[in-house]
């Protein structure tokens, strides 16, 4: 970002904020969804939803300045003072430190104690003659039974467990075991076509506030994101209650805001006031701010909290393919149709779409 400040023409900006500002912006969010699995156990839900409501705050407060620093300085500055900004992330990802259990370490042999050491010496000696147990693999029969006796507090059912058992022994088996369950596929494809229609929302909503002859785009777009990140963070707390935090019940409220999500969109061609606008982008911003809340509790129920990580990052590569084309889509459409409501009724059929794959994994995962 700060070398976007040196930038003399587009091509530089392709380099430096395009591909460097890109990769790095990449490589520095998938751990910071991913490390959440490894700092909360019992809170997951509610950790990835605090994590996720960062891109909110973004959406929110980032126009406002962006605004504020091209009035006052110039196009370089502003990149500049923005990488500036962004150097922040080094900070955050200092902390991020790794969770090893402290071991106290045995004092060091001295004269007064060469007798107690002696002692146990030929004890160990006496123990190594006798047949060793495999200390990891009780200890992993015991979790795989916790796992299997406790998921999420709630009494499990016959199915649930069988499928418990069967993840367990896939992920001993294969690292990238999840590429191969279809669960996990057509999550990717559901949150691939969310994706799409998230950016869409934000792009054509400024799009049709002008297109009603209407004036307080930046506004609407705000209190958008404003009821997004409240929505994000309450719904993330209710994925750890006790009932919420069921398998079925998330996929089926991922279901359900699919289908509300889509009747929304393809109801914005009927708009054309500002209040009625206003009302319908407040309810857009919660159904999407639901949806984001699911995004990481539905990856750990389907693939489990070891391989959160990984798993996520083939979801972010998913959703960076729709980012990439989602514009240039809703923009082709936009120009050929001369109005919004070709964006929206499109995004509406993704939405639909994303409801039906949701229900396919609710089907495979029964």
């Amino acid at each position: 970002m700060s070398l976007s400040y040196f930038s003399t023409n587009v091509a530089m900006l392709f380099i430096t904020y395009g591909i460097i500002f890109g990769t790095g912006g990449g490589l520095a969010s998938i751990p910071g969804f991913s490390i959440t699995t490894v700092y909360f156990k019992n809170h997951i839900s509610l950790a990835s939803g605090c994590v996720i409501c960062g891109a909110g705050v973004g959406a929110l407060v980032f126009p406002y300045l962006m605004q504020y620093l091209l009035d006052e300085y110039t196009t370089s500055v502003t990149f500049l003072i923005t990488g500036g900004i962004t150097f922040n992330i080094i900070v955050a990802g200092a902390l991020m430190r790794p969770l090893t259990p402290q071991v106290k370490r045995n004092p060091a042999p001295t004269q007064c104690n060469d007798d107690a050491l002696s002692e146990r010496t030929k004890l160990n000696s006496s123990s190594n003659s006798q047949p060793k147990y495999d200390a990891i693999a009780v200890r992993r029969k015991k979790q795989h039974e916790h796992v299997s006796d406790k998921n999420c507090d709630v009494e499990s059912t016959t199915d649930e467990k069988e499928r418990l058992c069967e993840n367990s022994i896939t992920r001993n088996q294969s690292k990238y075991f999840y590429l191969r369950d279809p669960v996990y596929i057509l999550y990717v494809l559901a949150v691939m076509f969310f994706a799409f229609s998230y950016i869409t929302v934000f792009l054509m909503l400024p799009a049709k506030v002008l297109e009603d002859n209407e004036s307080g785009e930046a506004v609407m777009v705000s209190l958008t994101s404003l009821v997004e990140i409240c929505c994000r963070i309450a719904w993330a707390a209710v994925w750890d209650c006790r009932f919420f935090c069921r398998q079925d019940v998330r996929q089926t409220a991922m279901f359900i805001s699919f289908v509300g999500a889509g009747v929304l969109m393809s109801l914005s061609v009927l708009v054309h006031t500002y209040t009625i606008l206003l009302v319908w982008s407040l309810l857009m911003g919660s159904l999407m701010g639901v949806l984001w809340s699911l995004v990481v509790p539905v990856i750990v129920d389907i693939v489990g909290a070891a391989s959160t990580g990984e798993a996520l990052s083939f979801v972010m590569l998913g959703e960076a393919v729709l980012f990439l084309f989602g514009p240039l889509i809703t923009g082709s459409l936009l120009d050929n149709s001369g109005t919004v409501a070709a964006s929206f009724l499109f995004t509406g059929g993704c939405l639909f779409f994303a409801a039906m794959v949701t229900a396919a994994m609710r089907y495979k995962t029964i």
